[in-house]
């Protein structure tokens, strides 16, 4: 007799911010590949919105990208001494699943690969300063991968 994979629907809550003096940050959402959001930075410059979903997942592993899409080399302004005066990020502050804020697993869990592959990926970035994916890993049942990684 087989046994059917466990299912668990979990409840996501990203606190996302851009940081900008132009133009706004746009982010597409994706959860294993598959598009859930995709929108822009609507307050003001490090002011938190919060992008809310629900999703049905089967035991393994999966994945959770949020991508900065719309950077271009004009959002970045340098001064004359080299130094970045303005810039515009994509702030990945808070991740919550099932009502849980991850806390440093946001940041020490990540991985994010910048589109320019003469940029090498990063780990724990969760400031997105050109166009590229953060990626977090986990695996469902989510409360035992919890539990093994805090």
């Amino acid at each position: 007799m087989s046994s059917q994979p466990e299912i668990e629907t979990l409840k996501f809550k990203l606190g996302l911010s851009g940081t900008f003096w132009a133009k706004k940050p746009e982010f597409t959402v994706l959860l294993d590949g598959k598009e859930v959001n995709k929108s822009a930075i609507e307050g003001a410059s490090d002011e938190v919105q919060y992008v809310e979903f629900e999703s049905t997942l089967v035991e393994g592993e999966h994945e959770l990208v949020i991508r900065l899409t719309n950077k271009t080399d004009l959002d970045t302004f340098v001064g004359a001494d080299g130094k970045i005066e303005r810039d515009m990020l994509l702030n990945i502050d808070s991740i919550e699943i099932d009502e849980i804020d991850l806390g440093t697993l946001k940041w020490s869990k990540s991985l994010y690969i910048p589109d320019n592959t003469a940029h090498s990926p990063m780990k724990e970035c969760v400031n997105l300063g050109s166009n590229g994916a953060y990626s977090l890993k986990f695996t469902s049942p989510f409360y035992l991968w919890l539990l093994e990684n805090m």
